[in-house]
């Protein structure tokens, strides 16, 4: 994390209302805030989930991502953890970075892992709902995500929930292990 991202998460930080609270669908809560770089634990967890997802292909890069690798990829700017807020445990996260560089800086990206016995249960809809006020607060004026893989529906229809268009579509984005292709869309909201 560079100085200036420092200052942005010490903005957010302190600005009201964080750590959020979410209430689940098992009427169990999560709070959400940021990492704590300096947790070995989480970051390993979080760390793994995403080994996971790359293993599965929900992102696009190829397995294994070493420490170092996933580092520089995830925890390189804004990283939002969803912990039970009974329990501390790691629930889910988020990255949140420049989409793009320069002049267009100000349009956002995300990186959403949910862990997999946490599905299910409105995990996602809370990182998603802390991600657009982070976003926000972090001087972002629109949201682009640029590979929503047509094989991962629940992902498309949270996005579509929440307001998100679709405004292209990839087609044969991801190479799938038996050869075949998959298309991903391209979503965007102002904030």
């Amino acid at each position: 994390l560079d100085s200036t991202g420092a200052e942005k998460e010490k903005e957010l930080s302190a600005s009201s209302g964080w750590p959020q609270v979410h209430k689940l669908k098992d009427d169990c809560s999560c709070s959400i805030g940021l990492l704590d770089r300096s947790n070995e634990r989480e970051v390993a967890v979080i760390h793994s989930v995403l080994q996971h997802e790359i293993e599965v292909g929900t992102y696009p890069q190829s397995p294994p991502m070493d420490q170092s690798a996933f580092l520089a990829y995830y925890c390189s700017h804004t990283v939002l953890v969803a912990r039970d807020s009974v329990t501390n445990k790691v629930l889910g996260s988020v990255y949140i970075k420049p989409n793009f560089p320069g002049r267009c800086s100000h349009i956002c990206n995300g990186g959403f892992l949910v862990a997999l016995d946490s599905r299910g249960n409105g995990v996602g809809r809370a990182l998603a709902t802390s991600f657009e006020v982070a976003a926000r607060t972090l001087g972002y004026k629109a949201i682009f995500f640029n590979l929503v893989f047509a094989d991962n529906p629940a992902s498309f229809a949270l996005w579509n929930s929440l307001g998100y268009k679709q405004v292209g579509r990839v087609p044969s984005a991801k190479r799938l292990e038996s050869g075949e292709y998959v298309d991903a869309y391209m979503m965007h909201k102002l904030l």
